[in-house]
């Protein structure tokens, strides 16, 4: 859950440098694993650790949280790591911002996994900013999760304010860079709630006095 974010923020930063024509100021993430992409498989192998981590997170929160709210919110945890699996292999047919792609968008001459990928994106979207939300609540009950409930109401309220200005592009010249602060707001709440599972499984109960 700590690896899969970080290693996917270096696949799009390192993807993005070697990618040429393309600027993390309009250009989007994803973008980066398209058809036409130099090299894709770096922000592919981004995607999949990055669903791998998700998901253990998923597992991790379903194992140590109680509730009705607990199991809902790993169920949406889970289901934006499934989903980002598919997001990385549904690429894109090409850069957006390229006029002949653009053209083809326009003309609506869109691949079916091109299709695919946009329709997956924004379940990712949605789990991942409802996700922290319902899991407030459930952290919120847990005393050894109670540090966490503020945080993860403030990740999901600003998450959903980004995926609002992203969606009807307040910025279209800054489209990119929207895009990635949505993202990382999300994924370091991933991140940090990892963490937190790395250090309560060091927690060892004390031995019963004889």
């Amino acid at each position: 859950a700590v690896i899969g974010p970080i290693a996917f923020t270096i696949a799009w930063i390192v993807a993005g440098v070697l990618q040429g024509a393309y600027s993390p100021r309009r250009d989007y993430i994803s973008e980066l694993a398209a058809l036409d992409a130099r090299h894709a498989w770096i922000m592919i192998a981004g995607f999949l650790l990055l669903s791998v981590g998700t998901i253990a997170l998923a597992i991790g929160l379903s194992s140590t949280l109680e509730g009705r709210l607990a199991r809902i919110g790993s169920i949406l945890v889970a289901l934006a790591g499934i989903s980002v699996i598919v997001a990385g292999l549904a690429r894109n047919d090409c850069r957006s911002r390229l006029a002949a792609c653009a053209a083809r968008i326009d003309a609506g001459d869109v691949s079916w996994h091109s299709a695919t990928h946009e329709l997956v994106s924004l379940v990712i979207f949605l789990a991942l900013v409802a996700a922290p939300l319902v899991l407030a609540r459930a952290f919120g009950g847990d005393v050894l999760w109670h540090g966490l409930r503020a945080y993860s109401l403030a990740t999901g309220v600003l998450g959903l304010v980004l995926l609002v200005m992203f969606l009807i592009g307040v910025a279209p010249s800054w489209t990119g860079v929207v895009q990635r602060v949505f993202v990382t707001v999300l994924l370091l709440w991933i991140v940090i709630v990892g963490a937190r599972l790395i250090r309560l499984s060091r927690v060892r109960p004390r031995e019963p006095a004889v």
